[in-house]
């Protein structure tokens, strides 16, 4: 109990520090934030398809591919995670000493960093999605409490799962001699079957079935769906066992490799 109470200490203090970090920076995260405009791209490309095939495609109209990419939108800027590009930085550079003498894991600081983020990032996302919901007639987002408090859950899982794979990818820089490039590579994995370019119910049934293998799809097209109330309740505790089953999976991998390459680390004189 002592060992908890003094890692929730530690923590705290570390999330007041990097909070107050991002809300001094809250311009630039604005600007990050609108940069990230593919999911209202895509939006335009498939209305634009919809209304050419007569209203609809694969039972998707007009209203439900905006309310549908809208929340892709909101999930994705929920799910951002850049821990793989500073892990790049501080190994090769050898910037991850110091931290190593503090009585706490990197980790820690990393998921803080990102945790204060979205609690800056959070209020110009729900002022932002409401353009495109206004923008197109019978679009929405449903009204169900229920609804929200589970997709916060599944968004939760999402970027804690989001997280430790970037964080898994950071530490090969232990091995290579940069690890940017793989992350690159997971996130054209993570958009395609997540649902970012098209909902995953009008992807082939192949293709789908290789998505349900992967945490993608819970991590995107699962709380997309939920948003626009089209998700049905089994599939919401389905998609959240599979997140929690993937994020004990790669938190161990994050430990192995965590371990390993520090061993590696300090044979090499940093």
């Amino acid at each position: 109990m002592r060992a908890a109470a003094s890692l929730g200490r530690k923590f705290r203090a570390i999330f007041s520090a990097q909070l107050a970090n991002m809300v001094a920076y809250r311009a630039e995260l604005i600007i990050w934030m609108l940069s990230g405009t593919l999911s209202f791209i895509m939006m335009a490309i498939w209305i634009s398809q919809a209304r050419a095939a007569g209203g609809e495609i694969g039972g998707f109209t007009e209203a439900r591919f905006a309310s549908y990419f809208t929340g892709t939108w909101v999930t994705g800027q929920l799910l951002v995670v850049w821990v793989a590009w500073e892990l790049d930085v501080q190994i090769r550079l050898g910037n991850l000493s110091p931290k190593l003498l503090r009585p706490l894991d990197p980790l820690w600081e990393h998921l803080s960093n990102h945790l204060g983020d979205r609690l800056v990032r959070a209020p110009f996302i729900a002022l932002l999605a409401c353009l495109p919901l206004l923008l197109v007639p019978g679009a929405g987002f449903t009204t169900d409490p229920r609804v929200y408090a589970a997709y916060l859950l599944v968004v939760a899982l999402g970027l804690l799962i989001r997280f430790l794979i970037e964080y898994c990818i950071g530490l090969l820089c232990f091995w290579t001699e940069s690890a940017t490039s793989f992350s690159e590579i997971s996130w054209l994995v993570y958009a395609a079957l997540g649902g970012v370019f098209a909902p995953l119910q009008l992807y082939p049934e192949a293709l789908r079935r290789v998505a349900r293998l992967t945490p993608f799809p819970y991590m995107v097209n699962l709380p997309a769906t939920m948003l626009a109330g089209d998700a049905a309740w089994g599939d919401v505790g389905r998609g959240v066992l599979v997140l929690l089953g993937w994020a004990a999976a790669l938190g161990t991998l994050r430990l192995v490799m965590w371990r390993l390459g520090l061993r590696r680390y300090g044979a090499v004189g940093a």
